[in-house]
Parts: C-alpha cells; sequence; structure tokens
C-alpha cells in the first residue's frame, strides 16, 4: 500500500475541491510567487490538519507541509490539468506527511489542540484518549482514516489516490476503525 500512496496518481478531483484558474497556475509557472501563494492558500489549513494526523506531530506536520510545498513549486509545470490541483497537491502532502514518518523512528503523541468547552471535562479526556489511540497506528492506517474521515474521501477517490479496489478500501478502513478502537480500549484501561 505504500508504494501506491507514493506512485498513485489521480485523474480527476473529488467533490467539495474549488476551480483552480489555469492563469494562476501559468503566473505561478513562470515564477509568479504571489500567485502560487495565492494558488496554495486555500488548502494549507487541511494539508496541515492531514500532515498532523499522518505524522502524529505538530512540528513534523509543518515540515511536511512545507517540504510538499517546495515539491509543489518545483514541480507545478508538471501538472497536466490545472483542475487536478487539489488532488494533485493533496497527493504530494501525503507523500511529504508519509515521508517523514518513514524517516522517524520514535512515536510522538497526537495533539489536535481542539479547545474543549469548559463543562466538557469528560470530552476533553476522550479527545485525548482518542489522539493517543489514533497516534499509536501505523501510517498505512492513519492515511487510510485520514483520507475517509479527515478529508471525506469517498471510497471510489481514495482507490484512485492508493490505486486500489475500491473493495480493498472499504476493508481497510474496516480493520483501520477497529485497530483504533482496539487502541482506544487499551488507551481507556491505562
Amino acid at each position: 500500500m505504500e508504494a501506491a500512496i507514493i506512485d498513485a496518481a489521480m485523474d480527476r478531483p473529488f467533490e467539495g475541491d474549488r476551480q483552480v484558474s489555469r492563469e494562476l497556475i501559468e503566473r505561478a509557472v513562470a515564477g509568479d510567487r504571489a500567485a502560487f501563494d495565492r494558488l496554495v492558500e486555500p488548502y494549507l489549513a487541511v494539508a496541515l490538519g492531514a500532515a498532523r494526523l499522518i505524522t502524529g506531530s505538530e512540528a513534523d506536520a509543518a515540515d511536511a507541509v512545507q517540504d510538499a510545498l517546495l515539491h509543489a513549486w518545483q514541480g507545478l509545470d508538471r501538472l497536466r490539468d490545472p483542475a487536478l490541483f487539489p488532488a494533485w497537491f493533496r497527493k504530494i502532502v501525503i507523500r511529504s506527511a508519509t515521508r517523514t514518518v518513514r524517516g522517524r523512528r520514535h512515536l510522538v503523541e497526537l495533539d489536535l489542540d481542539i479547545p474543549a468547552p469548559p463543562d466538557s471535562l469528560d470530552s476533553e479526556v476522550d479527545r485525548r484518549l482518542l489522539a493517543r489511540a489514533f497516534g499509536r497506528l501505523d501510517r498505512k492506517d492513519r492515511v487510510l482514516l485520514t483520507l475517509h474521515h479527515y478529508w471525506q474521501m469517498p471510497v471510489a477517490e481514495s482507490a484512485q489516490l492508493l490505486g486500489l479496489p475500491e473493495g480493498t478500501v472499504r476493508s481497510r478502513v474496516h480493520h483501520a476503525l477497529k485497530r483504533l478502537r482496539a487502541s482506544y480500549d487499551a488507551e481507556v484501561r491505562r
């Protein structure tokens, strides 16, 4: 699956992506940094969130997104169709986050930094337990769950991105969720 994540290419954007201006891409390819900034800005928050989920670390996520931005800047001239920019950029973010995790040998606790309302201590405890459980999953499970639940990518889109049959993606997401539940239950018992 890792090779599929690294080498897969999407042929179309997934639901919810905005149209990307061909002119903006042409200006960015010509070296216009302001155009590139305008091009990637709408995707940065979700890219950072996805990278954080995959890497389990705010710092590693920031490094992965920075790496993804550099690769996108350097490879933008190879983008065949401007409408594919969102999917193409997501693929680069996933590659960067996966490389970051692969290069790291230790487990870092995930902190989602989602503030809890003052009266919901139980909710905050559950969130932290879930974050620790998620952080203990292997990177393949984190990638699948990030695509499916964080980016809410339909199974067909995830399958296309990963280069896998839809049934395989469904099965792997199902098993990744079972492992997440088991990891969460182990956190609760600690």
